[in-house]
């Protein structure tokens, strides 16, 4: 075989179920070369045979002719032995290798080619509600084995027609090889059903489709979950989610027909477009319009809209079915679910849960394996998407390490925004968000989530590592036997958090949020840290203040305001009548439940009673979130008081336990109090902000001077405000800092898993 040489290529990234094969197919085969392509566990390898220019060729070209919905994070290639007798190219049966974690691509929405054919009267897939092709349709929701194969996921009930069949073996054919290739004829199918379970005659969409046209709430069975559709002109069945989802002021998420209702409704950067439109498609926070309709504000009381585009073509369907009514662009799509447990999966669970919450119930056929949330995600214009919730669109990618773990680590999070992980060799697997464990059907989600982690990854863990908070249910579940438990402390992990994604052995680190259990038992969540992957030193945090009533002052912001200030604040605080006043700063001087934290988020909370924002808590940081929007309306109108913020920034000399400094933020607290009638609410609300970002600057020098250390970790619930980010990250970079944050995990509890397998115990 003169003048043949053959060359392996091997590809890891989200390289099956996107069209990965096919594509190396076509090229191969235009080349005229022999060999084939095969998925394997953890990756695709294709051998091609040929002449030299031929296979060089191929190499050059191959990146090129990858299809969009695919993400290339490796590829290696070699020279082997050539073949004798090798005709063709081909595509070959799966294989298994026990390197790594086998890549299951995430959930994809829908196509702009789907898109197309499913509006298309003359197309055979017309109005079919769950067409796919290689490009998009569900991918992790549905797998139950590796390799991502039809036959291992809950497509496989499912034979393709002829036609189908026909597609799927054609090499020139949008779907060759899709694994969810399939039509009305042999596809998944819809059906509608009352809350009495009384099945609705006719097609089972427009009934839906009718349905929230005239103000019905609709639970709609999706990729990874249900959700809970309705019109949001339609304030009855608005009022009704509120009550029913015991969701009184948090917002609604609002899924709008097209990207030009996106932009009637939000005022959009052409990076924040970019994030909408994504593959991820996630729910974006995005500032509203000032001349949004009214009516959004029964969706939102913020000044901020939760949005995002269908993904699903049943979703389009919902807007441009030839049933549907005018005007109907934009439908309130909320998780279905129960207050306080996971998103629902199960047709039966759902009608026997949601009964009263929903009207109709569209269901399909097409079992759910995984349950995946709505991700959410934001951006400004200074700092790259950060995300919130890490779900549908980004799980089950892999976070590559930049060191093996030379172990599988198992990290089960904390008991708020839970999302476990799974870590071995190089790759970690971040699971789906699950929520907050306190209810009986949340922890059997968390355990049901571990065990299916395990299963599809055929893996025992070597090790668990969980917070060290002793009343977390996550922290004392059983981990498998012979598992090594370790323990790592709630900030640390999150600083680890951003240090492993950034491949960091140590930094220094702001981790702020709301709670932490500390070494000392007392609540942190305002630490400056120098951080290393087996340990850390606390050098500096907030000055430690009493919280009166405890988890009664996380719901009732003006206590917190008081637990910070005291006496200096007596009939200063809205929302507190003397007599409770007085009850409060009795609590305050004896002690009486009243525990010491060094929380930023709690200050956050008591800054926004201070301006008359929180009067109370009805879900996790609203105080906070209306502090920030306040602060950006002054922002983005170009009102600062930067230069009066060096004042209000106080440190105090360090605690006995080695603390090189203390920040007080209270100086800051009575400056807000005593300019009240002189300034806006927003003015006072930026000056707040601007005054927290220079405290955290000029921590961040006295942590460099003393450790040497220029790498900065950001990490914590806290850094989900969009105004800090904004006023922090670019001064930072200025001074010469070496800046990280998280960016494939929340920066809040829901990355707390990606600390936790980083940690490696001396």
């Amino acid at each position: 075989m003169a003048g043949v040489v053959r060359a392996r290529f091997t590809f890891r990234g989200t390289v099956q179920g996107v069209g990965f094969r096919p594509a190396v197919y076509r090229l191969a085969v235009s080349l005229g070369l022999d060999g084939f392509v095969q998925n394997r566990r953890s990756e695709v390898v294709a051998e091609v045979q040929g002449s030299e220019a031929r296979v060089q060729r191929f190499a050059a070209e191959i990146r090129g002719a990858l299809p969009g919905a695919a993400r290339l994070e490796s590829l290696r290639e070699q020279h082997v032995d050539t073949v004798e007798a090798e005709a063709g190219f081909h595509i070959i049966e799966s294989g298994r290798d026990s390197f790594s974690f086998p890549p299951i691509p995430p959930d994809l929405p829908l196509c702009a080619a789907c898109a197309r054919e499913l509006l298309d009267p003359t197309n055979r897939r017309y109005l079919y509600p769950f067409i796919t092709c290689t490009q998009c349709g569900p991918r992790y929701s549905i797998v139950e084995r590796t390799p991502f194969d039809r036959a291992n996921t809950t497509m496989a009930p499912f034979d393709q027609c002829p036609a189908c069949a026909a597609e799927y073996a054609d090499p020139e054919d949008r779907r060759f090889h899709s694994q969810t290739n399939s039509c009305a004829s042999c596809g998944p199918a819809l059906s509608c059903v009352d809350s009495a379970g009384a099945h609705v005659p006719g097609n089972p969409l427009a009934a839906a489709v009718h349905g929230l046209a005239a103000g019905r709430v609709v639970a709609v069975m999706g990729i990874g979950g249900f959700h809970l559709a309705a019109d949001p002109r339609a304030e009855a069945a608005v009022r009704r989610l509120r009550r029913d989802k015991d969701r009184e002021r948090k917002p609604f998420a609002l899924m709008v027909r097209d990207v030009q209702t996106a932009h009637r409704l939000c005022r959009l950067s052409p990076e924040e477009e970019a994030l909408l439109v994504s593959q991820e498609a996630p729910i974006l926070i995005a500032p509203r319009q000032p001349g949004a309709p009214q009516w959004t504000r029964g969706v939102s009381d913020t000044e901020t809209l939760g949005i995002m585009l269908p993904y699903t073509p049943l979703h389009l369907l919902l807007f441009q079915h030839p049933e549907a009514g005018a005007g109907g662009d934009a439908l309130i799509m909320t998780s279905g679910n129960l207050a306080g447990e996971p998103i629902i999966t199960d047709p039966e669970e759902a009608q026997r849960k949601l009964a009263d919450a929903a009207d109709l119930f569209l269901f399909h056929d097409r079992r759910i394996t995984f349950r995946t949330d709505d991700s959410v995600a934001r951006r400004g214009p200074s700092a790259p998407p950060f995300l919130l919730r890490r779900s549908r669109g980004w799980v089950p990618r892999l976070i590559p390490l930049s060191r093996d773990t030379c172990e599988v680590r198992l990290a089960l999070g904390g008991d708020l925004k839970n999302a476990p992980a799974l870590a071995r060799g190089r790759d970690l697997h971040l699971a789906a968000f699950i929520g907050d464990l306190e209810s009986a059907e949340s922890l059997r989600q968390f355990d049901s989530s571990i065990r299916q982690l395990l299963e599809l990854y055929d893996v025992t863990p070597d090790s668990v590592a969980a917070d060290m908070h002793p009343g977390y249910y996550s922290s004392r579940w059983q981990a498998p036997k012979g598992a090594r438990p370790l323990r790592v402390q709630h900030h640390h992990a999150h600083a680890l958090s951003v240090m492993a994604e950034h491949g960091l052995e140590e930094a220094i680190a702001l981790s702020f949020d709301g709670t932490g259990y500390g070494t000392d038992g007392t609540i942190w969540g305002g630490e400056f840290l120098h951080a290393t992957r087996s340990g850390f030193t606390r050098l500096g945090s907030l000055v430690p203040f009493p919280l009166p009533g405890g988890d009664a002052a996380v719901l009732h912001p003006p206590r917190v305001a008081l637990g910070l200030l005291g006496e200096a604040a007596r009939g200063r605080i809205p929302g507190i009548p003397p007599a409770e006043e007085q009850f409060i700063l009795a609590m305050i001087s004896r002690a009486v439940n009243s525990p010491m934290t060094t929380s930023l988020g709690r200050v956050f909370d008591a800054a926004a009673a201070l301006l008359g924002l929180a009067d109370r808590t009805t879900y996790e940081g609203e105080g906070p979130i209306r502090l920030e929007g306040s602060g950006l309306r002054a922002f983005d109108a170009g009102t600062t008081d930067g230069s009066e913020t060096r004042e209000l920034v106080h440190f105090e000399p360090g605690a006995e336990d080695g603390r090189l400094f203390l920040l007080d933020p209270r100086p800051l607290l009575i400056a807000m109090m005593d300019r009240r009638e002189r300034h806006s609410t927003e003015r006072l609300a930026l000056l707040f902000h601007e005054a927290i970002a220079a405290a955290s600057l000029e921590a961040a020098r006295r942590m460099r001077r003393h450790t040497g250390c220029g790498v900065l970790a950001l990490s914590g619930g806290v850094f989900q405000n969009l105004l800090l980010r904004e006023l922090l990250i670019p001064p930072l970079i200025k001074e010469g800092f070496e800046v990280f944050f998280n960016v494939q995990a929340p920066p809040g509890d829901g990355g707390l898993a990606v600390g936790q397998a980083w940690f490696a115990p001396a």
